[in-house]
């Protein structure tokens, strides 16, 4: 969950508004062992964390070759707008999209049988299956979509989010249930506002003596906030997935604007 050591959010106004959204959310959750009075734990406004979506910075309208999701750049590159500030992860909603693009088609076509579009994405069906446990494949599958770690904070963020990804679209298909792409679009794009959210308020959340519950709620939230996002999901391939997941995120970017 989230971030170890000293990080403490990357700084400026969206950050310093998340954080402090949080923290109040924490504090409420510390009364009474996080019941209130009638016995309910204090609620999380999504509406309150939704300016997350400032902090996973948009293409650059030039285009920022490299860094969407068929590009071979990774999350960090010059595409930002605006204030920022603060010297954080130099996250992109292009270099997100495109990895959770990636490990979800892949494990969508590993629980459907595709042998050809994993062989595309450079795994082999055969090889996956015969190692008898998930958690390899998961791994096998981030280590493709990833590419190289560079140890940076949105290198974590990315492998994180496509683990996660990977997992839960493994999990809806082994009870047979074949999932829609724009299921899988709008889980992954809640999951990118997750991982976002936990490694901002990480310092806060980690040390707090309910951090399990804090994070279910942020996670709850992170699904609420990608719930706005009106889809258009053209199909299961990784860069279906990826356009759509980095649309997405913008659609959210243009709902929230610049906060208030």
């Amino acid at each position: 969950m989230g971030t170890s050591g000293a990080y403490s959010g990357s700084g400026g106004k969206d950050g310093k508004v998340v954080r402090d959204r949080v923290a109040d959310y924490l504090d409420g959750l510390s009364s009474a062992d996080g019941a209130g009075s009638d016995g309910q734990r204090p609620p999380l406004d999504p509406a309150a964390l939704q300016r997350i979506i400032n902090l996973i910075r948009p293409r650059l309208s030039s285009g920022g070759a490299g860094d969407g999701p068929s590009g071979g750049g990774g999350g960090a590159s010059g595409d930002g707008t605006g204030s920022r500030g603060g010297g954080g992860p130099q996250r992109t909603a292009a270099g997100s999209a495109r990895t959770a693009g990636r490990a979800a088609a892949a494990a969508y076509a590993y629980s459907a049988g595709d042998a050809t579009t994993l062989q595309r994405l450079g795994l082999d069906y055969n090889e996956l299956r015969s190692l008898g446990d998930d958690i390899e494949v998961v791994r096998r599958i981030v280590e493709m979509a990833c590419s190289t770690s560079d140890s940076s904070i949105e290198d974590h963020e990315q492998r994180f989010v496509a683990a996660e990804v990977a997992e839960w679209v493994m999990e809806q298909g082994r009870d047979g249930y074949r999932l829609t792409p724009e299921e899988m679009v709008r889980q992954t794009i809640a999951v990118i506002i997750a991982e976002t959210l936990l490694v901002e308020t990480g310092d806060l959340v980690n040390s707090h003596d309910l951090a399990d519950v804090a994070e279910s709620d942020i996670r709850d939230a992170a699904e609420a906030i990608a719930a706005q996002a009106d889809l258009s999901v053209d199909g299961a391939t990784e860069d279906e997935i990826g356009r759509a997941v980095e649309a997405g995120l913008e659609r959210i970017r243009g709902i929230v604007g610049g906060g208030n």
